[in-house]
């Protein structure tokens, strides 16, 4: 007689480990926030910025110590990386549209995300 897997089984097998790695990862990390679903910081220390295909991306760390990572801005931003890198700035957003495709060549679709559009160094 042979025995035949139940795939429910599984699947609950599966659920499980995603959610508990889910969950270790974010026990693991809470000072690390998603920035485009939380409040964005005002003043904050940035500590790269990156220049994408898409955007520029800056990771910041405001005057509590919680850590916002790739924190969509304005190429113009990264252009000025020497100025800004490891400095405290204070920070203007504006909603504004990048390219939402896989690479830098044109799809036609874009998405609207709040972004770093202005920084100043503060003393």
């Amino acid at each position: 007689m042979q025995f035949q897997k139940i795939p429910h089984l599984s699947i609950w097998g599966l659920s499980v480990s995603v959610l508990t790695s889910a969950t270790i990862g974010f026990i693991t990390n809470p000072t690390v926030v998603q920035a485009q679903r939380s409040k964005l910081p005002t003043i904050a220390k940035v500590t790269s910025m990156t220049n994408g295909d898409l955007a520029c991306y800056v990771d910041l760390v405001d005057t509590k110590g919680k850590k916002y990572q790739s924190v969509y801005a304005i190429f113009e931003i990264c252009e000025k990386e020497k100025t800004f890198l490891n400095k405290k700035v204070r920070l203007t957003y504006k909603k504004e549209k990048f390219n939402d495709c896989q690479s830098i060549e044109p799809c036609g679709k874009t998405q609207l995300v709040t972004a770093i559009t202005k920084m100043q160094i503060v003393r």
